[in-house]
């Protein structure tokens, strides 16, 4: 099945970690802050215990930290705790299913987690604390500050997985793995990847079964918290969570993340009100490892309210200047402000980003569009589309032209998009919204397929 495929690309690409050590007097050890404790507590939703780690002053304010998948499980903060400690009450736990905490064959999936770690803190931390989650804890915190907003002070989401639609994760995915064994020059790469996307994509989905059966847990994901949790992440839809969130948000993502495309912070932070993104050159998917100083610095200006940094998404306004432009025959050629119409031919490669367009008009194109407004559409001809957050106004008319669209917001009255080409294309849509005056916003995270002549209306 596609999920199942894309669950064992997301083992595959997480990092080995050590096994954890055995539950005892010396579980807080590891922390390396002068008393630091470890506690087994009961949880109510898988009806195990977890366990749960605490550094710092207890009567100063609430960090709270949500780690990825991997065994390792919290001890993935030990180069971030101790300077939190200093000033804060630090909360840390293994989550169920990982670390010191019990496992079982249970449904280890977000919503569910959701529950367990309010379930946990709800007498412990009362007042409203910050909440900083890391890959599969960053999805996790996201869902928890949308279900629980008046518990979340602040909320940081470090290169969170499980954001992206399947099959653009897969893709990406794909790439990433391929690039690394054969090298991105090799002309017949993109063949490649499409390959495998679309056999990914024909495969039958039916993860829901799967997940929600213990036998089926048992049988098919040998009921290892692992597999259930990574192939929950990868279901999960956080379309309508991330544009309700209210808490000050900040999102930090490794510049070379090789696990979690940076693209996906780029979507999170322009779907949340307010968010802002901070990304650290060089660092991979684990910052707070790799690069903890960095890492640290960051944090501790977010939560002292230091931290100098404007929200991401590009603030409606105008189109100002009358400038128009355009591309043909060239490669990585790059747009930024403001354009009543831009018109590429033949350009490859091409990087737009914090934009304002009147009409975009691309043939024999691939367009990488992000963070940017199009005031009166799309059309696209034989080209590739990429758009990652940002608002499109007017609709796409699209001939054998491709679209991935994440965190992108849609708006028209009438058609979103129109296949007017004689063969079927693909919309891969993730974490986006379809928007019509007077109307409720629809959400999309799903791939739709458009035979010739069919339109995708609001």
């Amino acid at each position: 099945m596609r999920q199942i495929w894309l669950a064992a690309c997301l083992l595959l690409a997480a990092p080995a970690v050590p096994g954890a050590e055995p539950a005892g007097s010396e579980a807080a050890d590891w922390i390396g802050v002068d008393g630091a404790s470890a506690e087994l507590v009961p949880e109510p939703v898988f009806g195990g215990r977890v366990m749960l780690y605490r550094a710092g002053p207890r009567d100063a304010d609430a960090v709270v930290l949500i780690h990825g998948l991997g065994n390792n499980a919290a001890r993935d903060w030990s180069r971030v705790i101790p300077a939190l400690a200093q000033s804060y009450a630090v909360y840390a736990l293994d989550l169920p299913g990982f670390g010191q905490s019990d496992k079982g064959n249970h449904l280890y999936s977000p919503k569910n987690y959701v529950l367990a770690i309010e379930a946990v803190l709800a007498e412990r931390v009362p007042r409203p604390f910050a909440l900083i989650g890391h890959s599969m804890g960053g999805a996790i915190v996201l869902a928890y500050a949308a279900a629980y907003p008046r518990r979340v002070r602040r909320l940081i989401a470090v290169d969170a997985a499980g954001v992206l639609q399947a099959s653009v994760y897969a893709e990406f995915l794909g790439r990433a793995t391929a690039g690394r064994a054969v090298g991105m020059e090799m002309r017949w790469f993109d063949s490649l990847v499409r390959t495998i996307q679309d056999r990914a994509e024909r495969l039958p989905g039916r993860s829901e079964l799967i997940l929600e059966n213990a036998e089926a847990r048992r049988r098919l994901l040998r009921g290892e918290p692992t597999a259930i949790a990574g192939l929950a992440l990868a279901e999960h839809d956080l379309s309508r969570a991330l544009r309700s969130i209210a808490a000050p948000t900040l999102v930090i993502w490794g510049g070379n993340d090789k696990v979690a495309p940076l693209r996906t912070g780029q979507a999170v932070a322009g779907v949340i009100p307010g968010a802002r993104l901070a990304v650290i050159p060089g660092a991979g998917h684990e910052p707070q490892l790799e690069a903890p100083q960095r890492f640290n610095a960051i944090v501790l200006d977010e939560l002292g309210g230091r931290l100098e940094a404007k929200p991401y998404a590009l603030p409606r306004a105008k189109i100002q200047g009358g400038r128009s432009a355009r591309c043909a025959g060239e490669r990585g050629q790059e747009f930024s402000g403001d354009y009543e119409r831009l018109i590429l031919e033949s350009c490859l490669e091409v990087q737009i980003a914090g934009a304002r367009i009147g009409y975009l008009r691309a043939t024999n194109s691939t367009v990488r569009i992000v963070n940017s407004q199009i005031r009166d559409g799309v059309g696209a001809s034989s080209s590739r589309l990429e758009l990652t957050a940002g608002v499109v106004g007017g609709p796409l008319m699209l001939y054998a032209t491709s679209v991935d669209a994440a965190g992108t917001r849609f708006e028209s009255d009438d058609v979103i998009a129109a296949n007017r080409g004689s063969a079927p294309l693909t919309l891969r849509l993730s974490v986006t919204e379809l928007s019509r005056a007077g109307a409720a916003p629809r959400y999309v995270h799903d791939i739709i397929r458009l035979a010739p002549g069919q339109r995708l209306a609001d």
